[in-house]
């Protein structure tokens, strides 16, 4: 090829990458963005607003889990859970997006109601829900080498779905666990909550726990929604949960999602 033609083209496509808007080129390197994402976790806070004198849950200081989605303009992420001791109560996830927006989701994992605040626009106060467990008819070992074993066993035969604009999305399991603990004084022999994604954006939380709770350990799994869109989850192959679309836009739902604008900063 003529080294002039090479070189025309070669300043075509500088042009085109420079004209492009900063969103799409997606120029925040990747440390920024986490610090950036860590900011934001830090300024939440969240307390039982029916019980002022109980312990506040507290945000774990580190995401267990970084997330993206470039298919849907999810460019970065990350996943938080909200503590009480030793058991989860609640997630959050935010979410940065290719237009400049961020995105808060937020789940509750208990039946507490509260509260969450730090932001200006906003706050998240999901009323008191009982969660929906499910028992699942398989021994639990004694060693808690065999449960680990036994919790990443029970998840793989999990399989998950949504529909978004008609179209049916299979959802992948990440087979380690992005979050395991025990609480004798609530009686969880040993927990795990897994993540089912699309890309590795969470759209759905696996909660497995043994609980000695009048006899031997029982294993029950709850699921929780990390999505607006419908989703149906089965295991052996036959359905195990199912939540309807739904807008999140409620504030005092278990499911809320919000978004902020640059302008909004």
């Amino acid at each position: 090829m003529n080294r002039s033609i090479r070189s025309l083209g070669l300043e075509m496509l500088v042009a085109l990458i420079a004209s492009a808007p900063l969103a799409a080129q997606d120029a925040s390197p990747p440390d920024a963005r986490q610090t950036a994402l860590n900011q934001r976790a830090a300024a939440l806070r969240m307390a039982y607003p029916t019980a002022v004198q109980r312990t506040a849950p507290e945000l774990l200081k580190s995401p267990v889990l970084r997330c993206n989605d470039p298919t849907r303009d999810e460019m970065d992420g990350a996943l938080w859970l909200w503590l009480e001791g030793k058991r989860p109560v609640a997630a959050l996830c935010i979410l940065f997006y290719s237009n400049g927006k961020w995105n808060y989701e937020h789940i509750a994992l208990a039946d507490d109601a509260v509260v969450v605040t730090g932001r200006p626009a906003w706050s998240w106060q999901p009323k008191a829900v009982a969660r929906t467990w499910k028992q699942i008819d398989e021994p639990v070992p004694e060693t808690a080498r065999a449960r680990q074993t036994a919790l990443r066993s029970l998840a793989r035969r999990i399989e998950a779905g949504e529909v978004r604009r008609g179209e049916t999305y299979a959802l992948r399991l990440l087979e380690r666990p992005i979050f395991t603990y025990s609480d004798e004084k609530l009686g969880i022999v040993d927990g795990a909550i897994f993540a089912m994604s699309y890309g590795t954006n969470p759209e759905v939380l696996v909660q497995i726990e043994a609980r000695a709770t009048g006899g031997k350990p029982a294993w029950q799994v709850a699921l929780a929604r990390m999505s607006a869109a419908e989703i149906t989850v089965t295991m052996g192959g036959k359905e195990l949960w199912k939540a309807e679309a739904m807008k999140a836009d409620d504030p005092a739902g278990s499911y809320y999602g919000v978004n902020e604008l640059p302008t909004e900063e």
